[in-house]
């Protein structure tokens, strides 16, 4: 059961709860339970049953796939305020097709399924904000396919470089990073040895620098020519960045489906 005010406000505010009434989010709330885990601690793994969903309070998650070879593949990487395996339920998956570890320490609201499908049946506002939800993260999945279609790793990071700097000057720029760069390596499906090399060699150009936490831009027009596109393109930016820092828990909520 959840009782605490701010965690309650939190949750009340996610698009998937704020149409509930008082009563129905009482009673969604008297079935789920608090989560705390520790950095690199799993919560639940590729095959298991999936009963329940989840949405991260604080901290980061990651959900990932292993494959017959037993190498892991980053799926997505889950932040504050996000939920995560609610599609499972609407999909009547029976098993979570990912497994999901914390990246960092981790505090979840775990919600029974099945109580808050029982809940939507009689809420047609509820469904109605939960399809236009998904209507952005169809148009976030079609960014995201386009960035992992790119042929080579070069052209991938280049591509996540660009689409989430943030300007600081003239011909400079940063991207903060709040996730190991192992994990951003994963999520663009390069290879850790790639991506450090990749690093290097733009260092080397003298086109980034690197400092904790963030990959400082030194000279954009460089890394537009590196990624052979044109300056006039640079404002282009997708609705929502892979990668985000700074962001306090449940300052804007957004939905993560699996």
């Amino acid at each position: 059961m959840i009782t605490d005010p701010q965690i309650k406000a939190c949750i009340h505010k996610h698009h998937l709860f704020s149409a509930l009434g008082e009563e129905e989010l009482g009673r969604l709330l008297g079935q789920a339970a608090k989560i705390n885990l520790a950095a690199h601690e799993n919560l639940f793994y590729q095959g298991d049953l999936a009963k329940r969903f989840y949405l991260v309070i604080q901290g980061h998650l990651q959900l990932y796939r292993t494959s017959m070879q037993g190498q892991d593949k980053v799926i997505e990487v889950v932040r504050e305020g996000r939920t995560f395996a609610e599609a499972l339920m609407f999909s009547r998956q029976a098993s979570y097709p990912v497994s999901a570890q914390a990246v960092s320490h981790c505090t979840l609201i775990s919600f029974d399924s099945e109580g808050y499908l029982a809940m939507l049946r009689g809420n047609p506002d509820a469904c109605i904000a939960i399809m236009a939800e998904m209507s952005v993260r169809l148009r976030k999945d079609i960014n995201e396919v386009e960035l992992l279609s790119v042929q080579n790793a070069q052209s991938r990071l280049l591509l996540f470089l660009l689409r989430n700097l943030q300007k600081t000057g003239d011909n400079q720029g940063r991207v903060e990073l709040d996730i190991p760069k192992r994990v951003l390596a994963s999520r663009l499906s390069i290879q850790p040895e790639t991506f450090s090399r990749l690093m290097k060699k733009m260092v080397t150009e003298g086109i980034i620098s690197e400092s904790r936490g963030a990959i400082e831009i030194k000279d954009l027009s460089k890394l537009y020519t590196s990624a052979n596109m044109p300056l006039a393109n640079q404002d282009v930016k997708p609705e929502e960045p892979l990668i985000r820092k700074g962001k306090a828990p449940c300052q804007q909520i957004a939905i993560e489906m699996l």
